[in-house]
């Protein structure tokens, strides 16, 4: 009997990752065909190492999880570049710009926050305003580094790019909520 037991246990929870990944393999192809700036490979990528993502039964999950996933990750740059500026890792003339990356990536993590909390309010226009809002944020943090007197690239133009492409992915799921 317990066998029996163990085997539907199993058979059910191998149905609901089989029916998340269809989820997500459906929602990344179905975005990346009305978004050019997201990627399929990275979508896909990206949601396949999202714990929250699997488990997704909808379209609408999906979105959730996907802006936890974009907060959670800013919140982990913004955790190890505090951490390289407290450990004196950056130029010593960079510090007010690292100061103010710090200050924009964490403003980010707050706006994510807040989407969250307008996603729960279905309301959709704000929702993808404020993921903008956050996108912006991070570009700020780039367009600091090439105004300078000499102009340098920003030394996280890759996270920055990153997270930019990830807060993407819900933007992009948050559209085609709003065709529904």
């Amino acid at each position: 009997m317990k066998f029996l037991l163990y085997l539907v246990t199993c058979f059910l929870l191998l149905n609901v990752f089989a029916t998340a990944k269809s989820l997500i393999q459906d929602s990344c192809k179905k975005a990346t065909a009305k978004n050019r700036k997201l990627k399929l490979d990275f979508c896909l990528k990206s949601l396949e190492g999202c714990r929250q993502c699997k488990t997704a039964k909808n379209l609408s999950e999906l979105v959730m999880a996907t802006m936890k996933n974009a907060e959670s990750k800013t919140k982990r740059v913004h955790a190890q570049m505090k951490k390289d500026f407290d450990a004196k890792k950056f130029p010593k003339d960079n510090d007010m710009l690292v100061m103010e990356c710090l200050s924009d990536y964490s403003g980010t993590a707050q706006i994510l926050n807040l989407a969250m909390e307008t996603f729960e309010d279905h309301d959709y226009k704000d929702l993808i305003s404020r993921m903008n809002l956050g996108m912006d944020s991070l570009d700020a943090c780039d367009e600091g580094y090439k105004e300078r007197s000499t102009p340098q690239i920003s030394p996280f133009i890759k996270s920055n790019e990153f997270l930019t492409h990830l807060i993407e992915i819900p933007i992009a799921f948050t559209e085609m909520l709003k065709r529904k």
